[in-house]
């Protein structure tokens, strides 16, 4: 049985179950200034694996504390209907308006919402006693921000009487005195499609569904194929974000993620009982999926320094902060912050945001290069040619480090002492 994670509960714990539907009710902003204008959010999370209409009626409270009527309205004349896709979940705003003379103080904004299901027998796709939890670093980087937008924002599931059509579900607000704005022209509805079901990235299910294409792809990831174009994807990466390494840093780099698709899927890290997939294995299965034709050995190179390299770049971090913290017996953070710290350095190469520097150009990758070196070697390569040609890079690097990246070198120094002693 299919279960979508629970992508509302990133948002609230309170929520209202509208047959097929899970609710919840924010105002942005929550304390809004009489004259004004706010936003009714409304959380929307279809439980059903077929397409279903949310019915939305704004119900605005009939008087103000003094009791007087008319200072609260909207635009909207009719009933608001969004159609969402199977597992869907997205967010409507509806327009508020508080009058000028509006009695300050606390209100509460319904929503009346009803359900209607359009595919009678549709499974249920997400569980109501066992929700999976979401993971916001399961979605792509460039996405992320449209999640963002409405995090943090208090929302509420207030249950008000059952309607003829619906459920009337309120959230709080408060009036604050007014102030000198005038209200825009033309205020609208609108809606905001979160996460459908091509986001599911359950790797039981991706590999049932694409498992005989990976598995014909996988072979096809050997370093004599992948490592030159990661290696020059890695190079463009960082001087478009304003970092330009050095031939031993990119080299590295470039190791350390051949390494991680060397050793395919699922892997099995230390002090972990159960074997995980990669996150590159996921966009891998949805990117065969899309177009089974890429299953050809003339498609790797656009495959790993294009879709995959914005996860195989976090995968290969998370490797490499393992590995590091292992053979130095330090920690470098709990595993949120070094996904956060993976997050900041991935959209600094993708989306060229933020900037770059030392740190990021050695911690985790080209230092965990230096430790996969040797399980990387290229045909007619000298791993102890290419150690030195990283202690170049170091030997340049130098004079731009800060005290704080001192660390670095003493981690890169031990490194490559292990590293030319193994050689011996």
């Amino acid at each position: 049985m299919l279960n979508y994670p629970d992508v509302l509960g990133w948002y609230s714990t309170e929520r209202q179950t509208v047959d097929a539907l899970q609710v919840a009710v924010a105002v942005r902003p929550s304390a809004v200034a009489a004259g004004k204008p706010a936003e009714v959010i409304v959380m929307l999370q279809n439980m059903l694996g077929g397409e279903t209409d949310a019915l939305l009626r704004l119900v605005l409270p009939e008087k103000d504390l003094a009791g007087k009527v008319g200072r609260f309205s909207t635009p909207l004349q009719k009933v608001v209907r969004i159609g969402l896709r199977g597992g869907e979940v997205g967010y409507a705003t509806l327009p508020l308006l508080v009058g000028h003379q509006a009695q300050t103080g606390e209100y509460i904004v319904q929503v009346e919402v009803a359900c209607e299901v359009k595919r009678r027998g549709a499974e249920w796709v997400r569980s109501l006693k066992l929700p999976i939890a979401f993971n916001l670093h399961d979605v792509a980087l460039e996405r992320r921000p449209i999640f963002e937008a409405v995090h943090g924002l208090t929302f509420a599931a207030r249950a008000g009487a059952k309607s003829r059509n619906g459920l009337l579900i309120g959230a709080p607000f408060t009036v604050q005195p007014p102030t000198i704005a005038a209200l825009p022209s033309e205020l609208r509805p609108n809606y905001v499609s979160l996460w459908t079901e091509s986001d599911y990235r359950d790797p039981r299910v991706l590999t049932a569904q694409a498992g005989d294409l990976v598995a014909k792809m996988l072979p096809l990831f050997k370093r004599e194929r992948v490592f030159f174009p990661l290696l020059k994807a890695i190079q463009t990466r960082f001087e478009a974000a304003g970092y330009r390494l050095w031939a031993g840093e990119a080299v590295m780099i470039a190791k350390m993620l051949t390494y991680v698709l060397e050793m395919g899927a699922p892997i099995r890290m230390a002090g972990q009982d159960i074997p995980i997939y990669p996150r590159w294995y996921a966009t891998l299965s949805k990117t065969l999926l899309d177009d089974p034709d890429l299953v050809t050995p003339s498609a790797v190179e656009m495959l790993v320094s294009r879709p995959l390299l914005p996860d195989l770049l976090f995968d290969a971090g998370m490797i490499a902060f393992a590995t590091l913290s292992t053979l130095t017996s330090q920690s470098f953070g709990t595993e949120a912050e070094l996904q956060d710290y993976l997050d900041r350095l991935v959209s600094a190469l993708v989306m060229l945001d933020p900037p770059l520097d030392l740190g990021y150009a050695w911690l985790p990758l080209a230092l965990g290069g230096l430790v996969a070196n040797s399980s990387v070697v290229m045909p007619r390569e000298n791993a102890i040619e290419t150690i030195h040609l990283f202690l170049n890079a170091h030997e340049k690097r130098l004079a731009e480090a800060s005290e704080a990246q001192e660390v670095l070198f003493r981690i890169a120094d031990d490194l490559i002492e292990r590293a030319l002693s193994s050689e011996d």
